[in-house]
C-alpha cells in the first residue's frame, strides 16, 4: 500500500468554503484514544487534487511509517490550501500574521475529527513547513488551549502575541542560508520565547549543509522530518506537560 492509499480522501464543505483534506487512520482498539498530527503544507502544494500535500514531502508520511504507527498510532491530518490562497493572512510588512478562513476552516475540521473519532485531545499535535510554518504559529496564537506541541520547519511569524503560546512546547527548524524564509524569521520567535519562558527547541542547519546534500537551502524538511529524536519527543508531551 503506497501513501495515497493511506490516507483517506475527504472534502470539508459549507456555504462559503470547500476544503480538501486527506486523514489517516490508526489501527482502532475500543476504549482507546489516539494522538491526533495536523500537517500545514508549503505554497507549492496548494490546489485541488488532494494529492500534492502527500506526496510532496514527508511532512505528512512521517507520521505513518510502520515504526512510528507501532509505537505511537496516531491520527494524521492533512488539509490542503486552495490555489491563490494561504494559510493566514500576510500584509507586506510580514509583521501583523493573521488567520484567515481557511486557518478558520482548517480548526473545523479538527473540531469535526475528534467529534467523529477517538482523539485524546490532550495530545493534539501540530506541524507545517514554509508557509504552512507560518500557518502553525497562527493558528497555535489563535487556539493555543487546543494543541499541546507543534513543530516549525523553515516558517515563522511575527511576535505579538507571543505570549500566548509560551506553555506550548515547540522545535523550530531552519537552515542558516535559507533564502526563501530568512533564518531570521525562527531565530527571533525563538528568542523572544525563551525571554519569556517558553518550551522551545531550536536546530539551525549550517550554511552549506543541505546544499552540499543536494538539497536547496530551503527544504529544511528534508532533514528535519528525518530528526529521530524530535519524531520522539512530539509524542512524549500532552497537554499541560510531558509524559
Amino acid at each position: 500500500m503506497n501513501f495515497i492509499e493511506k490516507f483517506k480522501p475527504f472534502v470539508y464543505k459549507d456555504e462559503f468554503i470547500e476544503l480538501p483534506y486527506r486523514l489517516f487512520i490508526p489501527s482502532l482498539k475500543t476504549q482507546k484514544l489516539y494522538p491526533l498530527i495536523v500537517f500545514l503544507h508549503g505554497a507549492g502544494e496548494r490546489g485541488i487534487d488532494n494529492v500534492k500535500q502527500i506526496t510532496a514531502n514527508q511532512g505528512a508520511t512521517i507520521w505513518v511509517s510502520n515504526e512510528i504507527q507501532r509505537e505511537n498510532p496516531s491520527f494524521v491530518l492533512a488539509p490542503q490550501c486552495p490555489e491563490n490562497s494561504w494559510w493566514g493572512n500576510y500584509p507586506k510588512d510580514n509583521e501583523a500574521f493573521e488567520p484567515n478562513s481557511i486557518l478558520y476552516t482548517v480548526m473545523l475540521v479538527i473540531n469535526k475529527l475528534i467529534r467523529e473519532y477517538p482523539i485524546d485531545e490532550d495530545r493534539i499535535y501540530i506541524t507545517g513547513l514554509s508557509m504552512g510554518g507560518f500557518g502553525t504559529i497562527t493558528l497555535l496564537k489563535e487556539f493555543p488551549d487546543k494543541f499541546s506541541a507543534g513543530v516549525i520547519v523553515c516558517g515563522g511569524g511575527n511576535l505579538k502575541n507571543i505570549e500566548k503560546i509560551k506553555n506550548i512546547h515547540l522545535w523550530f527548524f531552519h537552515a542558516e542560508d535559507d533564502s526563501i524564509v530568512h533564518v531570521n524569521f525562527s531565530r527571533k520567535l525563538v528568542k523572544a520565547l525563551k525571554e519569556i519562558g517558553g518550551k522551545v527547541n531550536y536546530t539551525e542547519y549550517p550554511e552549506g549543509l543541505l546544499k552540499n546534500m543536494g538539497h536547496d537551502p530551503h527544504e529544511s524538511w528534508v532533514l528535519a522530518y528525518q530528526d529521530k529524536s524530535m519524531l520522539k519527543w512530539l509524542f512524549s508531551n500532552f497537554k499541560g506537560g510531558v509524559v
